[in-house]
């Protein structure tokens, strides 16, 4: 995924499919809250249904293998 492929959804609700080993796979669900350039790319900051309000996953985007709208 590119990093404005991602940048899109930002404040939206998605399905993030990620690589093996990455933070919260391999598959996770929640609103996408911001992104934040960073110089070895883009760095997403999820938070994940039924979590905390308040809890963030962060991801670096080179981890995610697609992005899908939740229903």
């Amino acid at each position: 995924m590119r990093p404005d492929e991602i940048k899109r959804h930002v404040g939206k609700r998605v399905t993030l499919c990620l690589k093996a080993g990455a933070p919260g796979g391999p598959t996770v669900t929640g609103r996408l809250v911001g992104s934040l350039d960073a110089a070895d790319g883009l760095v997403v900051h999820l938070e994940p249904d039924g979590s905390k309000p308040g809890t963030r996953l962060t991801v670096h985007y080179h981890h995610i293998v697609s992005l899908t709208p939740a229903s």
